[in-house]
């Protein structure tokens, strides 16, 4: 062993700490210690906010009154050698359990975490204390940083629940403070039924936030299933506007494309649609050109060519989408969803009264679709015209209430005309 520890643990044995030296050396290196804790904290935040988990995080610093009392208890309890663990301290509540398990998976990966304590597992159901994960991580390497006497280069962090926190807290002042043996049998039994029924409830919490995920998960297998049968629906429908196509041949029953010719059409149907619904837009591109250079009907033109346009817009070539929208209303004057993406194009290219005319024309054909309204309100507001606006978005969400961008836009709309941007 080094000398200077075996120095060191014969004065924790046989000393009393040294105020004023402490408080010297407490002072010389609390503006590291603050610098550090703050970075760690904005890293922990990150860490969090990356992975979507909600939180509300606390840092600090130990007081030196605070540190060194619990320098004081530590030499009288004789733990020996005496480290003080959590000089920096670091809080993080969560409103439900799974969120402890997954942060301690996330520092494993990203922190050297040499000790993960679960307090409270410790206690019968006749006892009360609070439920806490603490974990132990290890400050970064740094020559030029000058510990603080008595303290271990690491920083805790708690990781609790609302309820435990407030546990915690309560517990704190009742107990910690004051001292259980103030407390009578009576008592006693209460706040093991109180600290019993807080942790059921987290648990009840927890079930209820396990059955939302799965009622959600349900519903998102649903909505993937019908946008599915939608994208089958939409290539179908193509097929059957190409069913006049000049490409066909004559037959008994009417025109009839070759066999080989329709399976090469519905196969490029199918991938066009595929490369788009997973955001491959320049090959999607291409192969609606391929399709539209098979000459098919009037309808069946209209719809590659909206297509084809929206692929352009997510490509930001919005004079090239507006080109194909326009195209798609020559073939189908009466294609509202071109009329939309048309005017969202103009709206991109600040051409916001044509694209007022867009949307108006689109809500003339069909007054039941939200897409016309929620563009017309994202215009009006371009144009500051709110009150116009805010109607336009409470009718798009009467349509069709869990519209998520409408609801979006409308919080918008009214901060700017609370703010009177």
């Amino acid at each position: 062993m080094p000398i200077s520890m075996e120095i060191q643990k014969r004065k924790n044995r046989t000393q009393m700490p040294e105020r004023k030296e402490i408080v010297s050396a407490y002072e010389r290196s609390r503006p590291q210690y603050d610098a550090l804790c703050s970075k760690l904290c904005r890293r922990v935040r990150n860490l969090l906010n990356r992975n979507g988990i909600n939180a509300t995080i606390k840092c600090r610093i130990k007081t030196f009154e605070s540190y060194f009392k619990k320098l004081l208890r530590l030499h009288q309890m004789n733990i020996l050698p005496v480290m003080i663990t959590d000089i920096i301290g670091i809080r993080i509540i969560y409103p439900f359990l799974e969120d402890l398990d997954n942060t301690v998976a996330l520092m494993t990966k990203s922190f050297s975490v040499n000790e993960v304590e679960r307090k409270g597992s410790q206690h019968s159901s006749r006892e009360f204390g609070y439920d806490s994960i603490h974990l132990l991580i290890d400050l970064p390497d740094d020559s030029a940083f000058r510990p603080i006497p008595y303290t271990r280069n690491v920083c805790e962090i708690q990781l609790r629940t609302i309820l435990q926190e407030a546990w915690a807290e309560v517990e704190h002042e009742l107990i910690y403070k004051a001292g259980s043996s103030l407390l009578n049998g009576t008592i006693k039994r209460k706040l093991a039924s109180l600290n019993a029924t807080l942790t059921l409830s987290d648990i009840i919490f927890q079930e209820i936030r396990d059955y939302q995920k799965t009622i959600q998960n349900q519903g998102e297998k649903r909505r993937k299933i019908m946008q599915k049968k939608s994208c089958m629906v939409e290539q179908a429908n193509i097929l059957d506007d190409l069913e006049g196509s000049p490409m066909r041949q004559k037959g008994k029953h009417g025109p009839v494309m070759p066999e080989k010719k329709q399976s090469i059409l519905e196969k490029l149907i199918f991938q066009a649609l595929n490369a788009h619904g997973h955001n491959q837009f320049k090959k999607a591109v291409r192969l609606y050109s391929r399709i539209l250079s098979m000459s098919p009907t009037l309808q069946a033109c209209s719809v590659i060519y909206n297509h084809r346009g929206m692929a352009y817009f997510a490509l930001s070539e919005y004079q090239k989408s507006i080109r194909d929208f326009s195209r798609a209303l020559v073939k189908n004057p009466e294609n509202f969803s071109a009329l939309n993406n048309r005017g969202f194009a103009y709206r991109m290219v600040h051409k916001y009264e044509k694209a007022l005319k867009d949307f108006d024309r689109s809500l003339e054909i069909n007054a039941f679709q939200v897409e016309g309204y929620y563009g017309r309100s994202l215009t009006h507001s371009d144009l500051h015209n709110y009150s116009k606006a805010m109607e336009d978005c409470e009718t798009a969400l009467n349509i069709k209430p869990d519209f998520a961008p409408a609801r979006h836009l409308k919080t918008i709309i009214r901060d700017k005309i609370f703010f009177n941007i």
